[in-house]
């Protein structure tokens, strides 16, 4: 087991550090297909559960909602006070609605699991791409967050084994207390590590607000993930990746942390 995960870590871990430092559309498309592999994934886990889903919905606005928000004269990057940015949020939820008219039972429950895999899934993962695009520093904040949650990760799965004894949540049992405590420390170890090459743009007070939301929002982010597999008997997303499970299972701290490390970074300008 420990050499598919190396060999994935080998392959997968200098494609994405091209990709961050090429930007743009590159790896704006490397961010969809995250996305759309992430749906998919998630379109699974609910059909093992017995969890109904609009897949059609679900794959098409999951993937158009993030697309269109990106686009210069349609989404969120246009200036001025006439963008069509409001049009993609609401069309997910018109288009699930609608569907329903042509199903016979449980509308509020496919409404409900189709909509949580745009709004809670594909949009927040969307800030990874957004949060690159950020000037000028975008780049150096997307390779922050990643570092950072891959720190945050091992740190609190170190500390979790050797010390760990206090069960976090009934969703994830094999997290505790200590390795919480530890994920969090190491995401402020991190942060302030990667400050020193960052000065000139990440204030200290900055910082801390970056470190304490990757802390708490990449491990509440991990529990969620848990609590969708949990709930439909799953132990990985998928085994998309030899040796780390899914797709969902490596990029799951993101859903929460992307789009907080984005706002933060926009509001503190």
């Amino acid at each position: 087991m420990l050499l598919p995960r190396i060999l994935t870590a080998v392959i997968g871990i200098p494609l994405v550090v091209y990709l961050v430092n090429l930007g743009g559309i590159p790896y704006s498309l490397f961010i969809l297909a995250i996305i759309a592999l992430s749906l998919y994934e998630y379109a699974t886990l609910m059909r093992m559960g017995a969890r109904p889903v609009q897949v059609p919905v679900l794959m098409i606005f999951g993937l158009l909602l993030p697309a269109a928000m990106s686009l210069g004269d349609l989404g969120v990057y246009r200036e001025g006070g006439d963008n069509y940015a409001g049009l993609f949020l609401v069309l997910p939820a018109l288009a699930a609605f609608t569907a329903e008219f042509f199903y016979k039972q449980k509308y509020l429950e496919r409404i409900a699991f189709t909509l949580m895999g745009v709004y809670g899934l594909a949009w927040p993962l969307w800030h990874m791409a957004a949060l690159r695009e950020l000037r000028p520093d975008g780049k150096e904040l997307t390779f922050l967050m990643l570092v950072t949650v891959w720190f945050m990760d091992t740190a609190a799965y170190a500390a979790g084994r050797a010390f760990g004894s206090r069960r976090l949540s009934p969703v994830s049992p094999k997290k505790t207390w200590e390795g919480a405590i530890a994920g969090f420390a190491g995401a402020f170890i991190a942060v302030f590590a990667i400050r020193v090459f960052m000065k000139d743009t990440l204030s200290a007070p900055l910082a801390v607000w970056l470190a304490a939301a990757i802390g708490i929002g990449g491990q509440l982010s991990d529990l969620a993930e848990s609590m969708i597999k949990r709930a439909v008997g799953a132990k990985d997303s998928s085994s998309l990746l030899p040796g780390h499970g899914g797709i969902l299972d490596r990029f799951d701290s993101y859903i929460f942390v992307a789009p907080l490390i984005y706002y933060i970074v926009v509001i503190a300008r």
